[in-house]
C-alpha cells in the first residue's frame, strides 16, 4: 500500500486551523484507491462544515464551545472565532475561520445529539421530581432577551423550534383567541396605589426595532426549565395563561406563581367562564411570589402572597428570577442574531441548565431537607418565645391570625383625596411606588440611560413623599407622627399607625401572624419533599425499567436478525449501543441518588457529596422569611 496526499481540507480544532490533506491510500498489486468519505470522518470524531466537507471540525471543538456558553452565556460565537483565528496566527498558520459556517455546523452537531436522546427517552424539560404532580411551577417575562428586527436577512428554520420556546404562531393564535372572546381592558393593573407594567390585559408593540420584546418562561420550584414562549407586545396576562395550560397538560400543579397573582387570577376566572376549556386552569391555587409580595399592598401581601398559602411549604416562587439572571447574559449576543439562532441558542441555554440541575437534584432536596427540620426547630422556639413574652395562650395568638386576614379582606382600595384618608392612601402608594421602581431599576432596564430616568422619578417621588408625611403629621386628628421618608423606605413591611386591629396595633398582630404562617409552612415543606424524593426515586427506576425493556427487545432482535423495516443491521446496532450506553448512565445515577438519600435515612446531620456551586446556587434563592427553605428528612421509604 502508499499513501499519498488528497485533496485539501481545513481542519478547525481547539488549537485553530489547519489546512491538511485527506489520505489516499493506493493498492500497487491492483491498483485500487481508497480516500475517507463523509461517514468514515463522523466516525473518527469530525464534523463536517458542509456536504462536501471542505471544512472540517473537531467534534471535542463543539464540545469546548458549549462548555463555554452554559458557564459564560455572555460569551459569542465571534469571540470564540477571534481566540482560534489567534492561535493560529500565533504559530504561522492561515488564520481566516468562517463564523457563520462555524455556527451552522455546530447547532447541526447538536441537534443530532438531541435526536440521538430522543430516540433513548430523555426529556430535559421535565424535572424529575414534579412529575406527574408538581406543587408549583412559577411564570415571569424577561425583558432583556429581546431581539433587534433584522428585515432583510433571510430567515430559516430553527432547528429546535417549539421544543423549549413555543412557535410563535401557536402563541398568536391563543392569545388572538383569548382578546377574541373577551373584552380587554386596556391600562396596567394597580394593586393598592402601586402600577405594575406586567399586569395588564393587552398591550401594543412597543418598537418597531424590536422583533421580539423578551421571553417568558416557566420554571418548576427545583429551578428547572419547563417551557418559554417569545414577547411580542410586552407582558400581557395571556402569556403566563398560555405558558400554564402548556404546564397543565404535562403535570398535575398545585400551585401557579407569578408576581401579578392578585390580578391575573381575576382575569383568569373572567376568561375561564368565557372559553370553558380553559375552566380546569381555575382548578390550581394562586400564589403572589414572596419577594414581589413586598411591592403590593399589606392586605395583598396576606391574601395573596406564597408564604400564608396553605400546603405549598416554603416555595418562595421568585425561582424564575435566578433563571432569569442566568438567561440575562445571554441575552448580550442573542439580541444580534437571527430568529433561527436565537431560538437555537437559548433551548441549549436552557437545556445545558437543566442538566446542571436535574444531576445535583438529589443533593438539593437532600439538604433542603436537612435544613428544614433545623429551621423548623429554630422557629417553633421563637413563638414560644413570642408567646412568653406576650402572655398569651396559642388559642389567643390564632385568633390574631384570624384578625389579621379579616383585615386584609376588608381594607378598601379607596382612592380618597379628602384628609386624612387621602393623605393616608397618598402615602401608601408612594411608598409602594417608590419600592417598586427601586426592585426593576436593574430588572426591567439594561441601558444607563433607562435607569437615569427611574432614578430620576424616584427622586421625585421622594419629595412629594416627605411633603405627604409632614402634612399627614401636622393634622390634628393624626395621634401618632410617621417616620422620615428614608425610615420608612428602609423598613421592610411598614404598618402604619392608622392600622389598628382590636386591642393591640396590626403591627403587632402582623409579626406574630409571620411567625405562625413560617412555622406552618415549614411542618407542611417536610412532608412536601419527601413526596418530592419519592416521585424522583420512581422517576429513574421507571426510566432504568423502560430501557432494560428496550434493551432486551433488542437483543433478542439482534440474535434472530428481524430488524424493523427501513433500519439496517449498522444503525441496528448502533441504537443497542446507544440504550444500553444511557442505561449504564442512569444507573449510575440511581447508585448515587441511592446514596444520598440513604443517608437522611440513617440519620446523618449533613451530606458530604456536596459536589460544585449548583447547590450554592439553589440555597441563593432562599429568602429571611424561608431561610429555612432548604432541607428535610426522609422515611423509610427509601
Amino acid at each position: 500500500m502508499s499513501v499519498s496526499a488528497g485533496r485539501l481540507v481545513h481542519l478547525i480544532n481547539i488549537n485553530g486551523r489547519y489546512d491538511l490533506s485527506l489520505p489516499v491510500w493506493r493498492c500497487i498489486t491492483c491498483h485500487k484507491t481508497w480516500t475517507p468519505e463523509l461517514q468514515d470522518l463522523i466516525q473518527s470524531g469530525y464534523w463536517p462544515g458542509s456536504f462536501a466537507f471542505q471544512t472540517i471540525y473537531q467534534i471535542d471543538l463543539f464540545t469546548s464551545f458549549e462548555q463555554f456558553k452554559v458557564t459564560a452565556p455572555g460569551l459569542s460565537r465571534q469571540a470564540f472565532v477571534n481566540m482560534l483565528e489567534n492561535r493560529s496566527r500565533t504559530f504561522g498558520r492561515i488564520d481566516t475561520i468562517c463564523g457563520k459556517t462555524f455556527q451552522k455546523a455546530f447547532l447541526e452537531w447538536t441537534y443530532c445529539r438531541h435526536e440521538k436522546e430522543k430516540l433513548s427517552g430523555v426529556d430535559h424539560f421535565l424535572c424529575p421530581a414534579c412529575v406527574p404532580d408538581a406543587v408549583a411551577v412559577s411564570a415571569d417575562g424577561n425583558r432583556k432577551l429581546y431581539r433587534f428586527n433584522k428585515a432583510k436577512e433571510v430567515e430559516e428554520q430553527p432547528f429546535y423550534e417549539g421544543i423549549f420556546i413555543a412557535k410563535d404562531e401557536d402563541v398568536a393564535a391563543f392569545v388572538d383567541f383569548i382578546q377574541q372572546n373577551t373584552n380587554p381592558v386596556k391600562g396596567r393593573g394597580t394593586c393598592g396605589q402601586s402600577t405594575w407594567a406586567a399586569a395588564r390585559e393587552t398591550s401594543k408593540k412597543s418598537s418597531n426595532k424590536l422583533d421580539e420584546e423578551g421571553l417568558e418562561v416557566a420554571v418548576c420550584r427545583h429551578n428547572i426549565l419547563l417551557k418559554g414562549l417569545n414577547m411580542k407586545r410586552g407582558e400581557i396576562f395571556a402569556y403566563p395563561m398560555f405558558l400554564q395550560n402548556e404546564v397543565a397538560t404535562k403535570t398535575n400543579c398545585r400551585f401557579f406563581c407569578t408576581d401579578i397573582m392578585c390580578r391575573y387570577w381575576p382575569y383568569l376566572q373572567k376568561v375561564a367562564q368565557a372559553v370553558p376549556r380553559l375552566q380546569p386552569l381555575t382548578e390550581m391555587k394562586p400564589f403572589l411570589s414572596v419577594m414581589h409580595a413586598k411591592g403590593h399592598s399589606t392586605s395583598c401581601e396576606v391574601q395573596w402572597s406564597g408564604k400564608n398559602q396553605t400546603g405549598a411549604g416554603t416555595t418562595i416562587g421568585e425561582e424564575v428570577e435566578q433563571v432569569n439572571s442566568f438567561l440575562s447574559r445571554v441575552a448580550l449576543t442573542t439580541k444580534y442574531m437571527s430568529k433561527a439562532a436565537r431560538v437555537d441558542m437559548i433551548t441549549l441555554h436552557a437545556k445545558g441548565w437543566n442538566e446542571r440541575k436535574r444531576k445535583n437534584l438529589h443533593i438539593y432536596l437532600s439538604k433542603r431537607y436537612i435544613k428544614t427540620g433545623q429551621k423548623m426547630k429554630e422557629a417553633k422556639e421563637d413563638v414560644e418565645a413570642v408567646q412568653a413574652v406576650l402572655a398569651k395562650s396559642k388559642i389567643e395568638l390564632q385568633q390574631w391570625v384570624c384578625d389579621v386576614k379579616q383585615w386584609a379582606t376588608q381594607v378598601p382600595d379607596g382612592s380618597r383625596t379628602d384628609d386624612p384618608v387621602g393623605l393616608q392612601h397618598q402615602i401608601e402608594g408612594l411608598y409602594l411606588g417608590i419600592q417598586q421602581k427601586k426592585r426593576d431599576l436593574y430588572r426591567l432596564t439594561d441601558r444607563n440611560k433607562q435607569r437615569h430616568k427611574v432614578r430620576r422619578r424616584i427622586v421625585e417621588e421622594k419629595k412629594k413623599l416627605s411633603n405627604a408625611i409632614s402634612k399627614y403629621n401636622s393634622l390634628p386628628t393624626s395621634t401618632k407622627a410617621l417616620n422620615s421618608a428614608d425610615d420608612l423606605l428602609a423598613a421592610e413591611t411598614p404598618i402604619w399607625p392608622w392600622e389598628m386591629v382590636g386591642d393591640a396595633s396590626l403591627a403587632m398582630k402582623k409579626k406574630v401572624f409571620d411567625k405562625l404562617m413560617q412555622v406552618q409552612r415549614l411542618e407542611e415543606e417536610e412532608a412536601v419533599l419527601v413526596e418530592e424524593m419519592k416521585r424522583h426515586w420512581d422517576h429513574i427506576c421507571r426510566r432504568v425499567k423502560d430501557l432494560n425493556d428496550q434493551t432486551d427487545a433488542l437483543s433478542d432482535g439482534l440474535t434472530t436478525k428481524t430488524y424493523p423495516s427501513g433500519l439496517s443491521e449498522d444503525a441496528y446496532c448502533g441504537l443497542l449501543c446507544l440504550l444500553r450506553k444511557q442505561l449504564h448512565d442512569l444507573k449510575t445515577e440511581k447508585q448515587r441518588v441511592k446514596e444520598a438519600y440513604h443517608r437522611l435515612v440513617t440519620g446523618w446531620d449533613s451530606l458530604d457529596v456536596l459536589e460544585e456551586d449548583d447547590c450554592d446556587d439553589y440555597e441563593s434563592m432562599s429568602t429571611d422569611s424561608y431561610e429555612s427553605a432548604d432541607e428535610d428528612s426522609v422515611d423509610p421509604h427509601f
